[in-house]
C-alpha cells in the first residue's frame, strides 16, 4: 500500500468517524442518558485521533509527495524502496 493509498484511508476513516459521531450525538439529543453520552465521548475521541492523523499528513503534504516519489524511482532503478525518507513510513 502506497502513501496515498494511506492518506486516502485517513481521510475516509476521518469521514466515517464524523459520521459515527453525528449519529450519537442523535441519540444522545433523542435520549440523554449516561450510556449514550459515554458512547458519544468514545465516537468524538475517535474523530478527533483521525483528525489528527489526517492533519499530520496535509500539513506535510509536499514532503509525502516527494518521498512517494522517490520511493517509485527507487523501485524501478534498484528494485526497493528508497532508504532515506523525509517523513516516516505510514506502513511497513
Amino acid at each position: 500500500m502506497t502513501d496515498w493509498d494511506e492518506i486516502i484511508d485517513y481521510i475516509r476513516n476521518a469521514m466515517q468517524a464524523v459520521d459515527e459521531a453525528h449519529g450519537a450525538s442523535e441519540n444522545l439529543k433523542q435520549e440523554t442518558n449516561q450510556a449514550n453520552f459515554e458512547v458519544f465521548r468514545e465516537k468524538m475521541a475517535q474523530l478527533q485521533e483521525r483528525q489528527r492523523k489526517l492533519l499530520v499528513v496535509l500539513n506535510n503534504e509536499e514532503a509525502y509527495a516527494v518521498d512517494e516519489l522517490v520511493d517509485a524511482l527507487s523501485e524501478v532503478f534498484t528494485g526497493h524502496r528508497a532508504e532515506y525518507r523525509r517523513t516516516p513510513r505510514m506502513r511497513g
